[in-house]
């Protein structure tokens, strides 16, 4: 059972994520981003923290961070750094509530296969994918049952794709679902 399983929970999910559609990208590694304007034009969100805002904004799970420092981006060991965080690995009590927050899914190979059709019924609304590019990551929060996601990209900001492109499907390493 998933925290968005209620309809009225999934149909607020999709408005508020697609509500940052166009926002620019922008590093975000303070832990008060509530108090910036970070939504449309003037903005700026990176994909940890819209993860962060869509899920807080829309009541699912609070006040929650997924701490990270100006030198992760460059490392590139954020992406790493948020699995672990995710899977309360990190000896910390804000590890600890998101690994007991969100389940990671085992990922069947037909969704890793680029060349096969993701099952529509496999992700649902609310579940954040992993995605690594090379060294970088992406956390994009699935928004409808057609497998639609929003992300923050860099140079591209935020936008809308599909884990049914094979862009995307064959770059996927985790998927967490809030639990209900």
């Amino acid at each position: 059972m998933s925290y968005f399983d209620d309809p009225e929970r999934a149909k607020a999910l999709e408005a508020e994520a697609r509500s940052w559609l166009g926002t620019p990208f922008r590093e975000c590694y303070r832990r008060d981003l509530a108090a910036f304007d970070l939504k449309g034009k003037g903005g700026g969100i990176d994909c940890v923290g819209l993860v962060q805002e869509v899920m807080r904004r829309v009541g699912a799970a609070g006040e929650f961070t997924f701490a990270r420092q100006p030198s992760d981006y460059q490392s590139h060991q954020l992406g790493d750094k948020v699995l672990d965080w995710l899977r309360g690995k990190i000896d910390n009590p804000e590890s600890r509530r998101l690994g007991a927050m969100f389940e990671e899914l085992a990922i069947p190979d037909q969704v890793r296969d680029p060349d096969a059709p993701t099952p529509r019924d496999f992700f649902k609304p609310g579940d954040i994918l992993v995605l690594r590019h090379g060294s970088l990551f992406h956390l994009p929060v699935v928004v409808d049952r057609e497998l639609h996601f929003v992300s923050a990209l860099p140079r591209v900001g935020v936008t809308e794709g599909t884990i049914q492109d094979s862009t995307y499907s064959g770059h996927l390493v985790a998927a967490f679902r809030m639990r209900g």
